[in-house]
């Protein structure tokens, strides 16, 4: 739906401790909601513009963010620096493009995402 719980600590704590029920009780300090970015097939998607080989970019870290992050900018570091052995390698990667073309592709994608919301609430 592209909306946050109202109390996303309350949303989310049931579901952690069916995953991890040793963690009841514990503080939890942090709590935030927004949309990620998921590739295809869910590897950060790292590389160069076609148009503008100096613009560089990192995106679509699938939920992942707090980590491939601080991976993406160390390998977009070294690749300003003419260091891109790493980049390169996730520059290689082919991009997956979404099903159904730009006629069924915000259906499918808007049918996905309700499914896993339904899986989120039951």
């Amino acid at each position: 739906s592209g909306r946050d719980p109202r109390d996303i600590k309350a949303f989310m704590l049931p579901k952690m401790l069916r995953v991890f029920p040793e963690l009841a009780g514990t503080a939890i300090e942090f709590q935030w909601g927004g949309m990620i970015g998921i590739g295809a097939n869910r590897l950060p998607q790292i590389g160069r513009l076609k148009e503008h080989p100096n613009v560089l970019y990192a995106q679509a870290y699938s939920g992942h963010g707090l980590n491939a992050t601080h991976m993406a900018g160390k390998l977009v570091a070294e690749a300003i620096r003419g260091e891109s052995r790493g980049f390169d390698l996730f520059a290689s990667v082919p991009h997956i493009t979404f099903p159904g073309g730009p006629a069924l592709r915000s259906p499918l994608l808007a049918l996905g995402m309700l499914w896993h919301r339904m899986k989120d609430i039951f």
